[in-house]
């Protein structure tokens, strides 16, 4: 299928609890570049009552109430057989089906790819931003935009040991704060496997396609290196602010106005105990080009 290169996005892929929110809204922070954040979750059935980082519901955002009504009009298919072609090639037990399609798309593949550039032109419609900055994470993903967009992947790569210790967290849905369900402690062999499986799958799928890598404890501590990331982009510092205006899910620090880059977060694992602290430390030295 034609893409359309007049939109450019810079999809951050890669594992979960990794900083992608901070790094997203940091680049969205751009004249220019607006901050969708994990715009997968518009397939998520509570999205309308959930809350945009301008404090507002969804369905009573200015930018997102517009953006949704406008890719009704112009979307093709249903909103229920868009969400069902999201589970049918989005999560990563459809990843070699996904990957099939990347080569050989199907014509669910295109419809999908078509309805989800709908939604990006919609977008781009309604913030005049031809630069959005996309948070999702799911190396999936790339498949599809890669079809549709004139498109820039960042591998965000956190140590092992840190990925493992926000995952040891136990937090109670508060849709307001921005929490849209139960978290609660994920087992350490279910969190390496996906660690693993994740940055994988992120470097097949961005295989032939322009990518980099932008790892945490880089940008957290010299946030001008993400100048780099795109000719547009202006040098950052740990003195600057950040705020999302209207970025639609991701972590809770969406939320926060003026925000700073504070380079010791996420270098205490106060969740660990000593076998977890050490076998994290342990595979990232198996796996140091991802830490």
């Amino acid at each position: 299928m034609k893409k359309d290169s007049s939109i450019q996005v810079l999809y951050i892929a890669g594992n979960g609890h990794s900083g992608s929110t901070l790094l997203d809204m940091v680049l969205g922070s751009n004249d220019g570049f607006f901050s969708a954040g994990e715009l997968s979750f518009i397939t998520r059935d509570t999205i309308m009552e959930e809350y945009c980082s301008c404090k507002q519901k969804i369905a009573n955002c200015t930018v997102w109430s517009e953006v949704i009504n406008l890719w009704e009009t112009e979307r093709e298919i249903s909103y229920q057989k868009y969400q069902q072609l999201f589970w049918k090639y989005q999560r990563n037990k459809t990843t070699f089906r996904t990957l099939i399609n990347q080569m050989w798309p199907s014509d669910d593949f295109e419809l999908y790819c078509r309805a989800t550039l709908q939604l990006l032109q919609a977008i781009k419609k309604i913030t005049g931003c031809s630069v959005i900055v996309y948070s999702s994470k799911s190396p999936q993903r790339i498949a599809v935009l890669s079809k549709i967009v004139d498109l820039n992947i960042i591998h965000i790569c956190r140590g092992f040991t840190g990925v493992l210790n926000s995952s040891k967290g136990v937090v109670a849905k508060d849709m307001e704060a921005g929490i849209e369900e139960d978290i609660n402690p994920r087992r350490t062999w279910k969190v390496t496997l996906d660690w693993i499986f994740t940055n994988i799958a992120t470097e097949i799928f961005s295989s032939g396609i322009s990518s980099q890598k932008v790892y945490y404890k880089n940008f957290v501590s010299k946030p001008e290196t993400l100048q780099k990331v795109h000719p547009s982009i202006e040098g950052f510092t740990l003195d600057q602010t950040f705020s999302a205006s209207h970025m639609l899910a991701g972590n809770v620090i969406r939320l926060k106005k003026n925000l700073k880059i504070n380079p010791e977060i996420g270098f205490k694992y106060k969740k660990l105990n000593k076998i977890q602290y050490m076998f994290g430390k342990g595979i990232e030295k198996l796996f140091a080009f991802w830490s």
